[in-house]
Formats: structure tokens, sequence, C-alpha cells
């Protein structure tokens, strides 16, 4: 081989890069004699695979607890409303005790591949339908890391329910909210049948297609309702009580009177 070849050579560039360094610093550098035996490159890449991991994951929990922020500053859950804060009594305490099952089992549906669950909680108002909901409600979002949404059949039946003076944005938002009903992680109904009011022939077409579209995805439900359980069936006709038995339904119910603070007026309080 040539010496202009020889020059010309990785290795040979090395070395003069290295003999310049030595002229300008007056050191000399032995690299034969550099110990490369403690080097396992293997070890380097688990350590920075760790430390990678660990800066994932807590980007995904400041991200997470963002989007908790994000749900308690719309009002959508209340945060105060946990099982770690619900006071338990006699009238209550099966109810908690079975929603507290129904959020264990939601956790484990995906792996146990079965129908999805159904929490169906009866009660008479002021009863703690709703704060049971949102103890409910915070654990998914805080434990399980899934998406809630609250709201009453009102709203739903408002998305489905086309006007002659909708624009096209209006149609675009209903249809959007509809979505959303349909594929989020944990859709809360509370007050079904509100004031034990019938549902009627239109909700009758409106409420087994929700419930068909989340039984379809694997998406489990809670429903609340005054309506005692006897008259359940009857209440909301034979599409809506047949499309809830395609579910897992774990029912309950709230005992007492309202345990909301009594209106006082002139003195008394007012029932």
């Amino acid at each position: 081989m040539s010496d202009f070849k020889k020059k010309g050579t990785v290795k040979n560039g090395f070395k003069t890069l290295v003999n310049a360094i030595e002229q300008l610093s007056g050191q000399h550098f032995d690299f034969d004699s550099v110990d490369n035996s403690d080097l396992d490159i293997r070890e380097i890449r688990r350590r920075e695979a760790i430390e990678a991991s660990k800066e994932i994951a807590q980007r995904r929990s400041e991200n997470h607890r963002n989007f908790i922020n994000s749900v308690y500053e719309s009002h959508r859950v209340n945060p105060e409303y946990t099982f770690d804060r619900i006071q338990k009594d006699q009238f209550n305490n099966q109810a908690v005790i079975t929603a507290q099952g129904f959020c264990a089992s939601s956790s484990l549906a995906d792996q146990l591949d079965s129908d999805p669950q159904l929490f169906l909680l009866q009660g008479n108002p002021g009863t703690g339908k709703t704060v049971l909901s949102n103890c409910i409600a915070n654990y998914f979002l805080n434990k399980l890391w899934k998406d809630v949404e609250i709201c009453s059949y009102q709203e739903i039946k408002r998305c489905r329910t086309p006007s002659s003076t909708d624009t096209t944005v209006d149609v675009e938002e209903k249809s959007t909210k509809w979505e959303r009903l349909s594929t989020v992680d944990l859709l809360i109904i509370d007050s079904l049948c509100q004031n034990n009011e019938k549902i009627t022939p239109y909700d009758k077409q409106v409420i087994p297609d929700l419930l068909r579209t989340r039984r379809a995805r694997g998406l489990p439900l809670v429903i609340t309702t005054t309506v005692v359980p006897n008259s359940l069936h009857g209440m909301l006709g034979d599409e809506i009580f047949e499309s809830l038995k395609e579910y897992n339904v774990m029912g309950a119910a709230l005992f007492g009177n309202s345990r909301r603070s009594p209106i006082s007026f002139a003195g008394a309080n007012l029932i």
C-alpha cells in the first residue's frame, strides 16, 4: 500500500490528531494502556433504559394529574366525594360496598373477557345517589386512570333530539356529545326517570341505542334512579329493560330519609 493511501486511513488520521494535541498540550497520551475491562455496554444501556422509563412514567403521571384537574375545574365530578371520605351507616353501608365491588370488577373486566358492568343504584331523593356516583367517578379517575362523564337523562335526550332551529354548529355539537357518551370509559346517568316520570316512546328508542352501543364496546355504566326495583320494568318498558340484562348488573339501594340539610323557615324545619 502506498504512503498516500496510508495517510488517508482513519487510523492514521486519528494518530495525526493525537500528535497535534500532544504538541499543543505538552502531554503524552498512551491509549494502549487504557483498561476497558470494566466497561459493560449492556449495563450502561440497562441503566439508561431505567432512567428513561422513570422519566416517561413521571411525564405520564403529570399529564394524568393535569387531566384530572381539568375534570374538576369543569365541575363534572366533585373531588370531595370519595370512598375514603363518605360517611357510612346502616342506610347506605351495603350500597357503598356494592359500589366498591363494581369498581373492582370493572378494573378486571378486560382480563376476564366478560360482559361490561352496570351498577344500578336506587334511592329516594336526597339519600346520596349523586354522592355515591361521584365516589365511583373519583375511583375511576384516580385509581383506574379512566375518563368519566356524569350527566342527566335530559342531557342525553338533547343530543338525539333534532330541532328545526338547529344550526350546523348545533348539529355538530350534538353529534360530538353523543359520541362522547357512547365512548367515554365510564358513563354515569344520574336520576333516570326523575320524579317517577315514565319513559316516552321516543325515549325508548334513545336509551336502548346508547345501551347497545356501549355494550358492544365493553364499556361500564352507572344508572341512578328513584324508581323502586319492582316498578322499574314497568317504568322503562320491555326494550330498555331487556337491554339492561345484556350487562353484568349489580344492584343496590339507599335507604332512609334525605341526608340534605333541612330548610328552616320561621324557626321550623320544612319537610
